[in-house]
């Protein structure tokens, strides 16, 4: 018998919706649902002079799409010209580009930490200065892994994550689903959607799958009580689709 899901965007803002809009395209019923918006630093200017006394460093990691607009409105791309810049994705590396990035690389598969750690570049750091980018909170092994490595690493906030209330109708449609798929854009969005619902919602979420961008997030949400937790090797919209697609094709809802 087949089983029609109520998929979960957590991804953020514009390209939450972007993702959203390609899941209701394969027929799903789809509910955009991100517990936080992004914004500015809260001392910008500070910020910025911070980050203007860091560079140039030997190698500077930025984690996110959001990470590469906010650190190009906060110094201007070509401040970062004389390092190595690394990010996630093919996605994210082509918008860093476009906003005037040079000496921009990636992971040629997946958009992970893991993955990133993984590049040469990052594996022989012993001695180099390493500047990540990124909001409070997220790809906290990144920087323990590199120190660990040999690398000086400091770490700025370019952007923050602000809490934003659910959707009117996600209690109700949650509860009316035959099942839940919730698509994990990182950890940090899967503690946040926990907190944001009911004790009842939260049950009918976690007895349903959650599609996550890495082992580790797979391994975090599982120990909270997810119980079917599956690996997409990204966060990007293929990786997710891509699993979206095989989980719902192969027969495994029931």
């Amino acid at each position: 018998m087949s089983v029609t899901p109520l998929v979960l965007v957590t991804r953020t803002e514009a390209a939450g919706e972007d993702l959203a809009e390609k899941v209701a395209e394969t027929g799903k019923d789809v509910l955009h649902c991100a517990p936080f918006a992004l914004e500015p630093p809260e001392h910008a200017e500070e910020v910025a002079s911070q980050l203007e006394a860091l560079l140039p460093a030997d190698l500077v990691i930025i984690t996110s799409q959001e990470g590469v607009r906010r650190s190009a409105e906060l110094v201007g791309a070509k401040s970062f010209a004389r390092a190595l810049v690394v990010v996630p994705g093919e996605g994210t590396a082509r918008l860093a580009r476009e906003l005037g990035f040079a000496n921009v690389i990636n992971p040629s598969r997946h958009g992970t930490s893991e993955a990133m750690l993984a590049l040469p570049e990052l594996r022989e750091v012993d001695g180099l200065n390493v500047l990540i980018l990124a909001a409070e909170g997220g790809r906290g092994l990144m920087g323990r892994v590199l120190e660990d490595r040999g690398a000086a690493v400091d770490r700025i906030h370019v952007y923050r994550r602000i809490r934003q209330a659910m959707p009117d109708s996600l209690a109700d449609q949650v509860r009316g689903a035959e099942w839940v798929i919730t698509l994990a854009a990182s950890w940090e969005a899967v503690a946040g959607l926990c907190e944001a619902v009911a004790e009842d919602v939260l049950e009918l979420i976690k007895a349903g799958a959650l599609i996550a961008p890495s082992r580790r997030v797979a391994e975090r949400a599982a120990s909270i009580g997810f119980q079917r937790c599956t690996i997409a090797g990204g966060a990007d919209d293929e990786a997710m689709l891509n699993e979206l697609h095989r989980l719902t094709t192969k027969g495994e809802l029931r």
